[in-house]
């Protein structure tokens, strides 16, 4: 856990592996903050004591104008098997993705989270089990709020199911789709959709979409002279710094340096 005062922004940050839990504590300088995860922009004037999540392994862009003081909760995957052990979601980052969508009040995980933050700077031996405690309570409402309640559940995902969806995301590439899209194409509420797809794939329906957007924008950097920001456009990034991102996480290299790099060799 961590204090941070955040000023006006505008960025695109890379997935990351952990749950991100912010807890604003204190609206510094007003304004609006507008958020992206993949379903289109969300508008909010946040709140001191609202909640938001960001799930593991979703990407986010930022648009902010106030300045905001946060308590931050960052949970890493290995902690959240732990707590969940043989309940665990088929995939984190769809059984969080509904409470990235608004933020949300819930005055018991206000009290809990500061608890939370109260034990994690003492060192007595009852300070670790209280908020160990504290930590599995929280992880289990956020779940229930998110209106994940059945984990392991095997969902069918057919054959035609997934040939829908791959012919689906090849035809839009270029637009904003996102995992919802996936899912209303494949006959799924979105939970079922991410679970499913993760079971028979391997991986999330997230990281395997922008994997195929990283595959088109290589196609065209390598075949075609088109400028970086054409080639975001046409591969569905929200912006040639989205593309930008993508590339140097996957790649470490930006995508006109591995334009140059593959076409010398």
């Amino acid at each position: 856990m961590m204090l941070a005062e955040i000023g006006p922004h505008d960025y695109v940050d890379p997935d990351v592996p952990e749950l991100v839990l912010s807890f604003p504590l204190e609206i510094v300088k007003p304004g609006q903050v507008l958020w992206n995860v993949g379903d289109g922009w969300n508008k909010r004037a946040w709140t001191p004591g609202s909640f938001f999540a960001l799930p593991p392994n979703t990407a986010s862009a930022w648009k902010a104008e106030c300045t905001r003081r946060l308590l931050l909760m960052v949970v890493p995957t290995s902690t959240l098997k732990r707590v969940f052990g043989t309940s665990t979601p088929a995939s984190f980052g769809d059984a969080f993705l509904p409470l990235s969508t608004d933020t949300f009040e819930d005055p018991f995980l206000q009290s809990l989270m500061l608890k939370l933050w109260q034990v994690s700077k003492a060192s007595l031996r009852t300070d670790y089990l209280l908020a160990d405690g504290l930590l599995t309570t929280m992880l289990s409402m956020l779940l229930q709020r998110a209106g994940t309640a059945e984990f392991n559940q095997k969902i069918a995902l057919s054959p035609s199911r997934l040939k829908r969806v791959f012919e689906f995301v090849e035809a839009e590439i270029e637009e904003s789709i996102n995992v919802v899209d996936m899912a209303r194409v494949a006959g799924l509420s979105s939970r079922h959709f991410g679970r499913a797809f993760a079971l028979e794939i391997g991986e999330t329906p997230h990281h395997w979409l922008m994997q195929k957007r990283i595959d088109r924008a290589k196609l065209l950097l390598l075949n075609s002279d088109f400028d970086c920001m054409t080639i975001a456009a046409k591969c569905g990034f929200a912006s040639q710094s989205h593309l930008t991102v993508a590339m140097k996480n996957q790649v470490g290299v930006t995508p006109t340096r591995w334009r140059q790099f593959n076409r010398q060799n």
